[in-house]
């Protein structure tokens, strides 16, 4: 259970999807929904990491909502230094995510990225192949990742893909013998109101990841 626990957290922590596009110059960047189905291969992990991820994309703007027994709300500002608000609800008890994101950019600053054959039709959009391998949290994670190069958006929007050839709509994650699968099921072009981008951090307890992962596994062992 320990492992599942850990994997189940370390993708909702740091592994869930961050968009990134090159700039149209006509002003038709991307603004909108994009919504992902999840899919684990091990049914306790699937219940941890839950069934579906939405990212919400205005500008320089994204938030991210994820559901499951370790929720997530991820917003973030690229026109800003240090703007990311990482809020997780781990079984009832809320924790605001102390991030270095200075560590977490030169962590992932140079991902593999290997371009592959084919292709594949995702939420309407044609995709294109692709193979990274990243590491996050001091572990080593591949990843097969369809992308499309018919979505675009800010380029200061960075990824944990940094360096694709386009916006991911599906991929596969590998990490201690299970595998969980992002695929997005919908994409939503609409206008996004600016109040769905303030994080409302109340009620959450400020701690590092590491913090947080002695509160779990000290909270599931005494039964909370």
């Amino acid at each position: 259970m320990k492992k599942i626990v850990a994997t189940a957290f370390l993708t909702v922590i740091g592994f869930a999807v961050t968009v990134v596009g090159q700039a149209k110059t006509d002003g038709s960047n991307f603004e909108g929904i994009v919504t992902y189905s999840i899919n684990a291969s091990d049914p306790q992990y699937s219940a941890m990491v839950g069934t579906s991820l939405k990212q919400y994309i205005k500008g320089t703007k994204s938030k991210q909502v994820q559901d499951g027994m370790f929720s997530k709300m991820r917003f973030d500002d690229y026109s800003k230094t240090n703007s990311e608000i990482v809020l997780i609800d781990a079984m009832g008890s809320k924790y605001l995510l102390k991030t270095d994101t200075t560590k977490k950019e030169a962590d992932t600053a140079a991902p593999d990225i290997k371009y592959i054959d084919g292709t594949k039709k995702i939420a309407g959009y044609t995709c294109k192949k692709a193979q990274v391998t990243i590491t996050v949290q001091d572990q080593t994670v591949t990843t097969t990742v369809y992308y499309t190069e018919d979505i675009t958006i800010d380029p200061k929007v960075p990824l944990a893909f940094k360096g694709l050839k386009g916006f991911p709509l599906e991929y596969s994650v590998s990490a201690q013998g299970m595998e969980i699968t992002f695929s997005a099921s919908k994409v939503s072009k609409e206008s996004i109101p600016d109040d769905t981008f303030k994080a409302h951090v109340s009620g959450y307890k400020p701690m590092t990841y590491e913090e947080i992962m002695a509160d779990v596994q000290k909270n599931m062992q005494s039964g909370n």
